[in-house]
């Protein structure tokens, strides 16, 4: 199916960022929550490789995740023969930290935010690959394609920054990109725009949706948390 050139400059940018990751770094591993952005990275990846990702893939599991997100990775992981890392905060976990019982800032804190800086420790990343996107939220809109964080040191790839909602939804229906049910699922007139754990994730109505972004149906905490360890070299 032929790329229009609006699907061609994206197309493009994206592969040629994902390929000069790979040319540079040493040990790359690409980061998937199981959302429609990280999805579409996956897929690119796949296309900037030949049908292959040669890197491992790492998704954090709070434990706190949709039941449909998990069979939606597992699934796709099989699929595509993914080197899927699957990492928890495992100290966290035992002390029973949740979102039920503790804050929203340090649930997220220690099941997400630590949890990757132990991850990248262990597996000794010199770079990660993550799918933000500029329009998604203003924290992001700082962000540039190579970004370098120092505790630890290592180097943040953002091949998708230059896509738009739209433009993810339009090359994933156009292509047939697999993506998480969860998104077709209408409760009470509202969709999910943006998935996360699900103690902390809402539906949103298209008037929500305007008023408040794409994000709006997610606590804010994880945004808050980067920009506070974003300012300190940590994220």
């Amino acid at each position: 199916m032929e790329l229009t050139p609006r699907e061609k400059y994206l197309f493009n940018t994206s592969i040629y960022i994902i390929r000069e990751a790979r040319a540079n770094y040493k040990n790359l591993g690409i980061m998937w929550a199981g959302g429609k952005d990280s999805t579409l990275m996956l897929y690119l990846a796949r296309e900037a490789f030949l049908g292959t990702i040669p890197c491992k893939v790492v998704f954090i599991d709070t434990t706190f995740q949709f039941r449909e997100t998990y069979e939606f990775i597992e699934r796709i992981s099989e699929e595509w023969k993914l080197d899927l890392v699957r990492y928890r905060n495992f100290e966290a976990l035992a002390k029973g930290v949740n979102p039920w019982d503790y804050d929203r800032h340090y649930c997220c804190s220690k099941l997400k935010t630590e949890a990757l800086l132990n991850c990248i420790k262990e597996f000794s990343f010199d770079a990660l690959m993550f799918a933000i996107r500029w329009d998604e939220h203003p924290v992001r809109g700082k962000e540039t394609y190579f970004s370098p964080r120092h505790v630890p040191k290592h180097m943040r790839v953002h091949p998708m920054l230059h896509w738009s909602e739209d433009d993810v939804w339009s090359f994933i229906r156009k292509f047939n990109v697999p993506y998480n049910p969860l998104y077709d699922r209408v409760i009470d007139g509202k969709r999910y725009r943006s998935l996360g754990c699900y103690p902390c994730t809402e539906p949103l109505s298209d008037e929500e949706y305007k008023r408040l972004g794409e994000r709006g149906g997610r606590s804010q905490d994880k945004e808050k948390i980067m920009e506070r360890l974003r300012a300190l070299g940590y994220m």
